[in-house]
């Protein structure tokens, strides 16, 4: 298959630079007859400003590749968490020849590759390959330990072989830190958690696993909303699309006719949010227990009741919340009982697309999750969707066919219909479901989507492939509610007047590991000499910078 002239110049202007970009595939090529399916797991914690960190996690590769990932002793190896990121190129279809591939880490740094490729300064490229059903005679594979799980990549048959100049392959790996944080917050728990996406896209297929008496519980979501306002290309709006240059000149003449609005239109400015202190002090009061005796109420009379017992000031934004036709006198489903303010407020809050913010003087600025979002953006702070309660299923023990049907069998349904191919979706089971569904600690997995893969790493393939899947799985650890709790409460005994209390919370805080920092960093501000000493000697053995 040729290129359009054009394409040709393109690539050959790109290899006369140091960091040559790849062209861009032109309008009239045609798709080749292959699949490209990608498949990655990565990892992050609440702690870390960076999914896959070089520092934190361990190494996919084999040790026959290089790769800035730090090397751990076996003793302290046996602490790391024990899934390693890794994403995993792989193509199907009829065999084709002159192929370009490029994969371009767009928010972070490439770790490793494997097999070895051109490297330019954040892209990997194997430009001119041949795509081959069979191994071309007299080209050995590159060395490979016989135990690594890459043979068992080599070993699966449909794929296509990777022909680059004189490397031979049945896959593509590599390896990246991201400057990208966790995609999730959460809340509350055991029985019921609360969800936040803190992402500007929508992630899908999200669970919580966690390690309970009697196996493990397991709690799915389909889709887990974002606040960020939608981009123009994701507008599912397919008829205001399609407005004609009549229709839309018509829509501009009709809204420059319109009267002005009134000064009192305009929407009240957001409240500054409050500093780290404000808001740990709010969330603490935001934790504890309050007891309803009604389970359905008006909104804004839930509202009320609930920050009344929580003793908690609020305010409204009566504008927004107008402008956006939410009806705070429709009734809401409270639970009836003893809960956390923090939960009975999302239940409000979550069913009408409202959020809040905590302001300076300790309120809440309760306003819509999408102007929130907006307002966030601007400053760059995190963007925080709408809080979403997901219920916990009843432990279950590994060996049930009911938890295989709940976490392996759901996983792979979900992973086909996203269009990866079933062995596939069966080897990243194979490599990972154990340590996925029987964790040793809280975990929640989400699904990025493709857009907001292509944000962080970009696969460009030329000619474009008749069917491109892209999949990235992100596992969130150290982000147990509980944990945290009792994070402050050990924080606290680091000034107790008895030493012994002293070493012993510095321990088990040490023992908590990543969980613990955000508490810590709190901690630095103390007015307790003794509380700020070690908060520093141990964010230091976290591996965490003390400003």
């Amino acid at each position: 298959m040729k290129r359009p002239l054009v394409q040709i110049l393109l690539l050959w202007a790109a290899s006369a630079v140091s960091a040559p970009t790849f062209a861009p595939a032109a309008d009239d090529a045609k798709a080749s007859p292959i699949e490209v399916h990608e498949w990655s797991i990565w990892v992050g914690q609440p702690a870390q400003p960076n999914l896959n960190g070089t520092r934190i996690y361990r190494n996919a590769m084999p040790d026959v590749v290089g790769t800035s990932r730090a090397k751990f002793e076996e003793k302290d190896l046996a602490a790391k968490f024990p899934i390693a990121p890794i994403s995993v190129v792989q193509a199907y279809g009829e065999p084709t020849k002159d192929v370009d591939i490029e994969i371009r880490a767009k928010k972070g740094t490439f770790v490793a590759h494997w097999p070895p490729s051109t490297d330019r300064g954040g892209r990997i490229q194997w430009f001119g390959s041949d795509l081959l059903a069979a191994l071309p005679p007299g080209i050995p594979e590159n060395y490979l330990p016989e135990t690594h799980w890459f043979q068992t990549l080599r070993a699966s048959k449909p794929a296509l072989y990777v022909k680059n100049e004189t490397r031979t392959e049945r896959f593509l790996a590599y390896d990246t830190e991201l400057t990208t944080p966790v995609p999730v917050r959460l809340r509350g728990g055991p029985d019921e958690y609360t969800l936040q996406n803190l992402t500007g896209r929508t992630l899908v297929d999200i669970a919580v696993i966690a390690p309970a008496a009697g196996g493990f519980r397991v709690g799915w979501l389909d889709e887990l909303p974002t606040a960020a306002p939608a981009k123009e290309e994701e507008k599912k709006d397919d008829k205001s699309a399609k407005k004609t240059a009549e229709e839309k000149a018509e829509a501009v003449f009709e809204e420059g006719e319109k009267a002005p609005k009134a000064k009192d239109d305009a929407l009240t400015p957001i409240p500054a949010e409050g500093d780290a202190d404000v808001r740990a002090q709010v969330d603490q009061i935001l934790n504890r227990p309050i007891t309803l005796a009604v389970d359905r109420a008006p909104r804004k009379d839930a509202i009320s009741l609930i920050a009344g017992q929580a003793r908690l000031s609020y305010e409204l934004d009566d504008k927004a919340l107008a402008k956006a036709e939410v009806d705070m006198s429709l009734p809401a489903t409270l639970k009836v009982g003893q809960g956390t303010a923090r939960d009975s407020l999302s239940d409000v809050l979550a069913g009408a697309g409202l959020s809040y913010r905590i302001t300076e003087n300790g309120s809440l600025y309760i306003t819509t999750a999408a102007r929130l979002a907006e307002d966030n953006t601007k400053k760059g702070a995190a963007v925080e969707g709408p809080p979403i309660k997901l219920t916990m299923g009843q432990p279950l023990m590994p060996s049930s066919p009911s938890y295989r049907e709940v976490t392996h069998d759901s996983l792979a349904r979900r992973l086909k219909k996203q269009g990866l191919r079933d062995e596939s979706a069966r080897l990243l089971l194979e490599r990972y479901g154990k340590n996925l569904f029987e964790p040793g600690e809280l975990i929640v997995l989400a699904h990025l989507s493709r857009d907001a893969i292509d944000e962080a790493v970009l696969l460009d393939v030329f000619p474009p492939p008749k069917t491109f899947v892209r999949t990235a799985l992100v596992v969130t650890h150290g982000i147990d509610p509980r944990l945290q709790d009792k994070a402050r409460t050990l924080v606290q005994q680091l000034g107790d007047a008895t030493p012994k209390t002293r070493e012993s919370a510095e321990t088990r805080l040490q023992e908590l590991g990543a969980a613990a920092i955000p508490v810590l960093e709190d901690a630095l501000k103390d007015k307790d000499i003794e509380v700020v000493f070690r908060a520093e000697r141990l964010l230091l053995r976290l591996n965490r910078q003390v400003p």
